[in-house]
């Protein structure tokens, strides 16, 4: 698939086949987040691939919202240590979105589950520590998401995005009337 059909054709993948997907294949998909941009390059972020049914089990309770990732054959859990550098969030949201994109371009579904509750800290700090637990990742490094990656065992229909008229702004932003 070409890059711009890619991005068009992306989608969040919320149910997957049974298929595992080999280990080369999710390997290599963090090899590709390592080109991802990073403030300052401190290339901060660490990837934590789990395949076992019982951590993905354990990943998906830990928000309702994520009850799908049980279902997934694979999981990457994405964590930057703030300590190293201040851009940890960006830096571990940019590559989670090349994985996705690396993913789609190679036939598998991903979907983003949030463990960073910007608006909630104590939920923020429950989600994190329990990620943290359940794959041994050291307190010190935040894990602001969870991606799931499999096989998909349907691809959901385009969602409606908004114009371009809607949100481009030349120069300055004005308000639309």
């Amino acid at each position: 698939m070409e890059t711009i059909e890619v991005i068009r054709n992306r989608r969040s993948i919320k149910s997957y086949q049974p298929t595992p997907v080999p280990r080369e294949t999710l390997q290599n998909l963090v090899d590709l987040a390592r080109y991802s941009p990073s403030g300052a390059n401190k290339n901060a972020w660490r990837f934590v691939v789990t395949t076992e049914r019982d951590s993905l089990q354990r990943l998906s309770q830990i928000a309702r919202t994520c009850s799908w990732l049980a279902t997934a054959p694979a999981g990457i859990a994405i964590a930057a240590d703030p300590a190293a550098t201040r851009y940890w969030l960006e830096d571990t949201s940019v590559a989670a979105y090349l994985i996705c994109l690396a993913a789609a371009a190679q036939g598998l579904g991903a979907a983003w589950a949030a463990k960073h509750q910007s608006d909630n800290p104590d939920e923020s700090k429950r989600r994190q520590d329990m990620v943290r637990d359940i794959l041994s990742i050291p307190g010190s490094l935040m894990v602001p998401m969870v991606l799931a990656i499999g096989y998909p065992e349907t691809q959901p229909p385009p969602r409606t995005r908004p114009e371009l008229t809607d949100i481009l702004f030349w120069e300055r932003y004005t308000t639309k009337e």
